[in-house]
């Protein structure tokens, strides 16, 4: 062996060997672990969804909608003086019935007095007969309402004659909707004895640490599923998926939208409140919100953090002509996507909740694996949005 000597004063640089490494005992969690739909705060301090137990991998839930007295016309609209018919959805059809009386609300039509009776209704194509009722029943004579259609037509009672007998009856049917758990693992930690005796930096326990990590990404992948998840019954292969948000918000859908600012919200948010429903959350990735931020729109954004129904936690809500909604920053939720929900509509279904539990001994080694089952209840989707286009941010995972 040879001896390595110095003469003269030493320095740090001189005696490398078995000096102790200043190594900062606490390890930085590199990926992010925020999962705003499972573990985040609402406006009234609690969790922002609730949750409940399953006990079955398929479950089911019931829409219904009341026959609101007013829709939109479908192709040709209501033009002028001469039209004697509108057509709007077979659907939408079922919510007038003969007699019933319709002025429109776009062009001045309700300015003007302009009220038609109902004669007849022809459930299968959607057409409706009329006649005239007050002032010449002159609905707006313009090209748009010729060609276009689009236009409310709103009911504002029922002529009868004094003493007849009460139309036919209606009854509006429910939408059945189902969704299914998803098992999210199983995720298998296994780590030999001698290396859970090794000692490191930062870590008392390396198979308690390795555990945490594992746990987190799930979380990570339900909070992803929740977002946009596919509702998928595999019976042949005896798996399945959970449907999310992306997948059941249908009816109120913007897919020109380049940028989410108070212009374009307050448009989808009125499609909402018309339907009965006035969502309560905004969910989207923090880029998203730059133009809700922008100073056009900076007076509609306010942050709360003095609340005590929020437990102290900042709380930020854009307010609009139909109300307040909390914006939900989600690092998980796409730059060209956000979603506009009604919280007490949403809903995990829990069959397992996160579990670890011990798999049996092969060896000098010790091993766990983790895993849950659990989907999301999506209620009401005709009170809720969601963005498909927002193109105008820098592209994020």
């Amino acid at each position: 062996m040879t001896i390595v000597g110095y003469s003269g004063k030493v320095t740090s640089y001189d005696l490398a060997v078995g000096v102790k490494i200043n190594m900062d005992e606490l390890i930085y969690m590199i990926s992010p672990i925020d999962s705003p739909l499972i573990n985040g705060i609402g406006t009234d301090g609690r969790q922002l969804l609730a949750s409940s137990g399953v006990d079955q991998t398929t479950f089911k839930w019931m829409d219904e909608e009341l026959l609101l007295p007013r829709a939109q016309t479908a192709g040709t609209g209501a033009a002028g003086a001469g039209v004697t018919t509108i057509t709007v959805s077979a659907a939408d059809s079922y919510k007038f019935q003969d007699d019933d009386l319709l002025t429109i609300g776009e062009e001045g039509g309700i300015a003007n007095g302009a009220v038609k009776r109902i004669t007849d209704i022809n459930n299968t194509t959607g057409v409706i007969t009329l006649a005239d009722w007050v002032n010449g029943s002159v609905w707006p004579a313009t090209t748009d309402h010729a060609t276009t259609g689009d236009d409310t037509v709103i009911c504002v009672g029922t002529a009868l004659v004094e003493g007849s007998d009460p139309g036919a009856a209606r009854s509006a049917d429910r939408t059945i909707r189902e969704n299914y758990t998803q098992i999210f693992g199983p995720t298998k930690v296994e780590m030999t004895r001698t290396e859970q005796q090794i000692t490191r930096y930062g870590v008392s326990d390396e198979f308690a640490k390795q555990l945490y990590g594992r746990s987190v990404e799930n979380v990570i992948t339900r909070e992803q599923a929740y977002l946009y998840g596919k509702p998928v019954d595999d019976t042949a292969n005896k798996r399945r998926s959970t449907g999310g948000l992306m997948n059941f918000i249908l009816t109120n859908t913007d897919a020109t939208s380049t940028c989410l600012d108070v212009a374009e919200l307050q448009t989808l948010m009125q499609k909402c409140y018309n339907a009965g429903g006035v969502p309560d959350l905004l969910i989207a990735n923090p880029a998203t919100f730059a133009d809700l931020n922008a100073v056009e729109s900076s007076s509609r954004v306010r942050t709360v953090i003095d609340d005590p129904r929020r437990g102290r936690v900042p709380v930020t809500s854009v307010f609009h002509e139909f109300g307040e909604t909390q914006m939900v920053r989600n690092r998980w939720c796409h730059s060209e996507t956000a979603f506009v929900v009604k919280k007490e509509g949403i809903q995990r279904r829990i069959m397992q909740p996160l579990i670890v539990e011990a798999l049996a001994k092969t060896g000098d080694s010790d091993s766990v694996m983790l895993l849950c089952e659990e989907g999301l209840q999506v209620k009401g989707e005709s009170h809720m949005a969601r963005f498909t286009n927002l193109t105008d941010y820098t592209d994020t995972p």
